[in-house]
């Protein structure tokens, strides 16, 4: 399955919007996947966890109204001691089940606090390269 990449647009033009990836199989709830835009989807392994198999990586996009509701809804839809990820503009929502993160690239100690975190709930370290994210929220 290969889904065309598109952006979110409105009447005015390109609307800024949160980029982002969720794993199918970190859902408890898959309905999640249908209140965003896909835009692509790709399939791979975890780092340091191919023994769990192939897992379906969606690209998406959601625009800055319907940020709030998506994490409160992602906080809900996840698995225990997985995590979804949004940015935009140097900016990085981190969202495990039942608590996120928001930090910039500037803020080196709210980076670690959400990596630390990740990893008290089962993250593998190398799962978490939120300094490549901030970059490219695709990567």
């Amino acid at each position: 399955m290969t889904l065309k990449r598109r952006s979110v647009s409105g009447k005015k033009g390109l609307v800024m919007v949160w980029k982002g990836v969720i794993i199918e199989e970190s859902l408890e709830d898959a309905s999640l996947l249908d209140s965003v835009s896909l835009v692509g989807y790709a399939e791979s392994f975890l780092e340091e966890e191919e023994g769990k198999g192939v897992m379906r990586f969606h690209h998406f996009e959601l625009t800055d109204e319907k940020k709030e509701w998506f994490v409160r809804e992602a906080e809900r839809c996840l698995k225990h001691g997985w995590y979804i990820h949004i940015g935009k503009d140097d900016i990085l929502v981190v969202i495990f089940k039942e608590r996120s993160f928001k930090f910039s690239s500037s803020e080196k100690e709210k980076l670690e606090e959400a990596r630390k975190y990740g990893i008290s709930v089962g993250v593998i370290r190398e799962q978490m390269p939120f300094e490549e994210l901030l970059k490219d929220p695709f990567y």
